[in-house]
Order: C-alpha cells, then structure tokens, then sequence
C-alpha cells in the first residue's frame, strides 16, 4: 500500500498570512482616504470651473450676456436662481437678456449643473462679487474679478476668475 503525503498550508501559516495581510491593509487605509479626498475635491472643482467655461464660452458664440447662478434644487425641471441656495448644490447657465443674475420670462436656459460627486461635506466660498452669479458678457469677459474657494477635509481649491473672464486654479489647505 502506498502513502501519499498531503501537501498545503497548515493551520497556523494561514493564520500569520491573514494578519500581515491584515496590518498591511490597516496601514493602507489612510492614505486611500487621503487619495479619495483629493479626487472628490478635484472632481467638485473641475465640474464647477467646467460650468464657468461654458458660460464663458456660450456669451462668446451669443455674442451676449450668459450668467451662471446657484440654484437650490437643480432636480426640478424648472430650477431658479436662488439667494439662499449654496454654490456646492448646483448651479444653471442662461442667456441673461434682462435683469442680470435673474433668471426670469425672456431669459434662455443652456444647462444645469450639479457636482458628480457629493458635496454635502464639502464648501464653495465665494468672494462676495460672485455671491450669488457670474455674468460674462459678450466677449468673454466677467462682471468682476475674484475668487472662489472650494474645501473639503483640510484640502482646498481657488478658483481665480480675472475680469478678462480667465479661469485658473490653485491647490492648498483650507
């Protein structure tokens, strides 16, 4: 009769691989954490500077004034600028053919933006020029010049808006 010699891990080789896979992962953590602040950060800065330059972009080819506002609920099918809304909910661009900053009869709405990513814990700060609008006119140029800050667990972003309509970004600490 032959024997045969079971070969494979044992009780104990299984249990020492498990825990160092175990503190490995408890040490990798934080910084996929870390990772996935910084990408929720740049997804919420690039949605909104992507909403800018449409703006920008659409008063250029009009060649008329285009506003992009903030907007309490950008779910409904009729969303209207609102005063009271936060810039980090969502925000619409129009053919701004009246009072600027309002969408209201003869106005045109071009789209309606919401971040991809959810920016509950996230804040838009903005320079109080651009508290409740950006306009740009028909050439591309905005009603004022300034900021807007957008920060999430510790990271931020500037948003620089130059009056010539100029869009650059910056990374920091909030």
């Amino acid at each position: 009769m032959t024997h045969r010699r079971f070969t494979g891990f044992s009780l104990i080789e299984l249990l020492v691989t498990v825990s160092v896979l175990g503190i490995l992962v408890a040490l990798a953590a934080p910084s996929f954490q870390s990772l996935i602040r910084a990408n929720r950060i740049a997804n919420l800065t690039n949605d909104l500077v992507s909403g800018l330059n449409l703006a920008r972009s659409e008063a250029i080819k009009r060649g008329t004034r285009v506003t992009l506002c903030k907007v309490a609920d950008p779910n409904t099918n009729t969303p209207a600028c609102s005063t009271s809304a936060n810039w980090q909910t969502g925000w619409q661009v129009f053919v701004d053919g009246s009072t600027a900053g309002t969408f209201d009869g003869t106005d045109t709405r071009i789209a309606v933006g919401q971040p991809s990513s959810n920016g509950s814990d996230a804040s838009i700060t903005p320079d109080a020029v651009f508290t409740n609008f950006i306009s740009y006119d028909g050439r591309g140029a905005s009603n004022s010049s300034g900021n807007m800050v957008v920060c999430l667990g510790g990271l931020s972003r500037t948003i620089r808006i130059s009056a010539t309509g100029r869009i650059q970004t910056t990374s920091g600490t909030c």
